[in-house]
């Protein structure tokens, strides 16, 4: 009985200790197995109506519209930056611009297709973005197979990971487009970050601010080797996307936070756990290659993020229960 949700227990555990006891033969003590496992098989719908309920509610639809947009926006950073750093040098009079002659190749198709993404969910096409995510989130999760097929690294596996929750948040139904849930001067400080955070490497290059720094590893802003400047710039485009989300009404960033936190269970795993060191997560290498992951820590990279999303919800709705309790008296 305890398995049901606080609720169910109680409208309805009376009637159900009734129902046991008037259904028990004389003199038995202890509930028949069957009557144990549909109990639990109770429990189980019962906890899958309620969080089908809860994520049903406008503020989770709302929130899936807006983790679409800013997801399509951090990827579109992710893939524009170096395309970008190239037609900056090549502006430059670079002859080989960035060195790379086919730099411009995946990276600038996939980044114009998530800008599209992001502009669609502006506008509320939440459909006709969803099936361009598709096509972009199938090259996140092909590039990351490619890593792990030739070096055995998840390195870069929390980018799959949230593009492939931008399709799925943009086939949600919201009475409200992200634009609208956002408002104006937030879509703005997204626009700001997203600028800053692509024009960072080509803003250093063309002003030399950076030619008298030491190159600095920068793991915080998930990359390597980059300026002073190149990183204060990086900073405060991840800065302002913090901010267009932290600004964001309770009940909207609340949830915008939880739909996170699977993404950044990944970012904490594959980046501070798997492919370091440790007793369950260490990685042996071999000539410089990492070693396959064992099933344990593959059973552990699908798990643990949605383990962390589930006890975010519950959080959530701990937090939010007096709130609706006192609103129901």
């Amino acid at each position: 009985m305890a398995c049901y949700p606080r609720a169910y227990r109680r409208q309805y555990e009376d009637e159900m200790v009734g129902v046991l006891l008037d259904d028990a033969a004389p003199g038995q003590r202890r509930p028949a197995a069957r009557d144990v496992l549909a109990l639990l098989g109770g429990a189980l719908r019962a906890h899958v109506r309620q969080a089908g309920a809860r994520f049903s509610a406008d503020a989770w639809r709302e929130a899936a519209q807006a983790l679409a947009l800013i997801a399509a926006l951090t990827l579109f950073v992710r893939a524009a930056r170096v395309p970008v750093l190239h037609l900056a040098m090549l502006a430059q009079s670079y002859p080989g611009g960035i060195g790379e002659p086919v730099v411009l190749w995946p990276g600038g198709p996939v980044a114009v297709l998530w800008l599209i993404v992001a502009v669609l969910a502006v506008v509320g096409w939440a459909r006709a973005a969803a099936a361009i995510a598709v096509c972009s989130a199938a090259f996140e999760v092909v590039r990351v197979a490619e890593d792990y097929g030739q070096y055995s690294t998840v390195f870069h596996l929390w980018p799959a990971v949230l593009a492939a929750m931008a399709p799925l948040a943009l086939v949600v139904r919201a009475p409200r487009s992200a634009g609208a849930a956002l408002a104006r001067w937030r879509l703005g400080t997204l626009v700001a970050a997203t600028l800053v955070s692509v024009a960072a490497p080509s803003v250093t290059l063309v002003t030399g601010a950076d030619n008298a720094t030491a190159p600095i590893y920068g793991t915080w802003i998930f990359t390597a080797g980059v300026g002073r400047i190149e990183a204060i710039l990086l900073t405060a485009g991840y800065l302002l996307f913090a901010l267009a989300i932290l600004s964001t009404p309770a009940v909207l960033r609340r949830r915008l936070l939880a739909l996170v936190v699977p993404v950044a269970a990944t970012l904490l795993l594959t980046r501070v756990g798997l492919g370091s060191t440790g007793t369950f997560l260490e990685r042996s290498t071999h000539d410089g290659v990492l070693a396959a992951l064992t099933p344990a820590q593959w059973l552990l990279l699908v798990l643990a993020p949605a383990l962390f999303f589930a006890v975010a919800v519950a959080i959530l709705n701990h937090r939010e229960r007096p709130v609706e309790e006192r609103e129901a008296a």
